[in-house]
């Protein structure tokens, strides 16, 4: 009697501890939250698996930017200085969205407001993002794999599966009389618990992340179509009775899920029902009714990710506002213009700000050696991205049609395949020059053309494109060292510069944005900064001269 008083105390005991270390973690938790708010994330982000939904599940959207464009603008970095989401959900699904600027005005203005209503609703956020940190581990990266067209075929051999069960139980019965069939039924017993168990639980460890993930993405929809937010939840609503077949049938392959933390002697009947699991094929059978039900459903789980992922999104943007000074964009009707005030580069600290405002032309930019026209090129792309993407500028006023971004600021020449600068420059622009042919706006963006040829060629070829890619109500920014395409393009393009001063031998930058074109040259200042030869310097000067005249 003292025993089992003993234990019943234990128990209690140990209910009560683990009570109060679980509200002790939720609050640690919440505390972490508060502290977090409109701060960038500190921890290193898989930028594989964060592009993952974007990869595999295909949609229709008004773009998607290339890998060009996603290298030109450092799309990681910016994607790491954006990304304030709470769960790996949240963090792949804003990684898309992103990726697939929207001319959706409807839709960028409902995330304005679904963000809005995280601002002045702190509680209720707070209580969102500690349901959608229970997504937050490195395995809930592996949701969206289920999203997959065919996730596993049957082997051949599937289809004698049932009587391999049926001759296991006429074996069983005849053994009662018949020796040798409980030989039999052994060695029946045997192969299905070995070689077919073992077949199974390979196969299925490919998906233990994924299903288990996806059990935990229920659980934590289920309670936030409970709260009071402005998201549409009928379809999950509707789609919980699939959800709930689900769990049960994870439930009998996963029997983990809701054991944890106790005795040994607590397994014991789970180790039983494993034995019975592999002797009768049930979990054999099971894995591929939840497969089945999987890829019957994926409209439903899809709908499920979703419905998370603009949750979390919606709280990362209202975050991300709370800390950056940034404006909302305005979107115009088509139209060959864009004006933009108090504009910077999101990634670089103390960045000067500078004003683009352009009418029927494109602009063209000259400018020394690190002045700053690569940065604004970027800038400018960014902003456009970021607009039309999670309705948010860095910058004072931005007012622009929609576009379709692309962009020629980075080229590298790929040795493995053989290709020289020149031709991964003929590959990239051929890209934009086709760009040309559909009907959206285009905002053209590139960085010195075909600066991988000879300089006759090269001006010919960069003014002929210059002209094309400027067609329509298309808007081109191109930056250049071809003073001579000043000229050429004065008719379509309005000319900036970036220019620099030299002070006590040192030469000061402020890049800013100038109007007109560039009347100063720096670089073989630089070679006389930089020590070169005395003889070399007056010679280049000479050749230059002479070139100018």
């Amino acid at each position: 009697m003292n025993y089992l008083l003993f234990g019943i105390a234990a128990i209690i005991l140990l209910m009560i501890f683990a009570l109060f270390d679980a509200r002790k973690k939720k609050k640690q938790i919440l505390k972490d939250l508060k502290n977090s708010w409109g701060k960038e994330k500190t921890e290193p982000i898989n930028f594989n698996k964060a592009s993952w939904y974007s990869t595999y599940v295909k949609e229709k959207v008004f773009h998607t930017l290339s890998y060009q464009t996603m290298a030109d603008i450092d799309f990681d970095q910016l994607f790491a200085k954006i990304d304030r989401t709470t769960s790996k959900i949240g963090q792949q699904f804003l990684y898309n969205k992103l990726a697939k600027p929207t001319s959706n005005l409807e839709e960028l203005e409902k995330l304005k407001d679904q963000a809005d209503f995280f601002t002045t609703h702190q509680e209720i956020r707070e209580k969102v993002q500690t349901e959608l940190i229970k997504l937050n581990s490195n395995e809930s990266y592996s949701v969206v794999l289920l999203l997959n067209d065919k996730l596993v075929e049957k082997p051949a051999w599937f289809r004698w599966l049932s009587i391999d069960l049926l001759i296991l139980a006429i074996l069983l019965i005849l053994s009662i009389k018949v020796s040798v069939c409980l030989i039999l039924a052994l060695l029946l017993i045997t192969f299905n618990a070995t070689y077919l168990n073992y077949w199974n639980k390979k196969h299925l460890l490919i998906f233990t992340k994924s299903l288990s993930q996806l059990n935990i993405l229920i659980n934590v929809s289920r309670k936030l179509v409970k709260e009071k937010i402005p998201f549409e939840a009928d379809k999950i609503k509707n789609a919980i009775p699939m959800f709930r077949k689900f769990q049960r049938r994870i439930g009998i392959l996963y029997q983990d899920f809701s054991q944890n933390n106790q005795g040994d002697l607590s397994q014991v009947p789970l180790y039983l029902f494993e034995i019975i699991k592999a002797i009768f094929l049930i979990e054999i059978f099971t894995f591929f009714k939840l497969i089945k039900l999987i890829e019957n459903n994926q409209n439903d789980i899809l709908n499920l990710y979703q419905y998370v992922g603009s949750i979390d999104i919606a709280i990362a943007v209202a975050s991300l506002r709370e800390s950056e000074q940034i404006c909302e964009p305005q979107f115009t009707e088509p139209h060959k213009g864009i004006e933009i005030k108090g504009i910077r580069h999101p990634l670089i600290k103390n960045c000067i700000e500078n004003e683009v405002k352009l009418d029927q032309k494109s602009m063209l930019i000259t400018g020394s050696n690190m002045s700053g026209k690569s940065t604004f090129l970027r800038t400018v792309a960014i902003n456009s991205l970021l607009a039309q993407t999670i309705y948010i500028c860095f910058a004072e006023f931005y007012s622009a049609p929609f576009f379709k971004l692309h962009t020629s600021i980075r080229i590298d020449d790929n040795l493995f395949q053989g290709k020289s600068y020149f031709l991964e420059e003929v590959d990239v622009m051929s890209t934009l020059i086709e760009a040309v042919k559909n009907p959206d706006q285009n905002l053209f963006i590139l960085d010195e053309v075909f600066k991988g040829t000879n300089t006759i060629e090269r001006i010919a070829a960069a003014k002929a494109i210059l002209s094309h890619l400027n067609r329509e109500q298309n808007l081109t920014f191109v930056a250049t060292h071809d003073i001579e395409l000043s000229n050429m393009l004065a008719e379509e393009y309005e000319l900036h510069h970036f220019t620099e001063t030299i002070t006590d031998n040192e030469l000061i930058f402020d890049h800013k944005l100038k109007e007109g074109p560039l009347k100063t040259k720096n670089a073989i200042k630089i070679l006389e900064m930089s020590h070169y030869p005395k003889e070399i310097i007056e010679e280049a000067l000479k050749i230059s001269k002479d070139l100018s005249s």
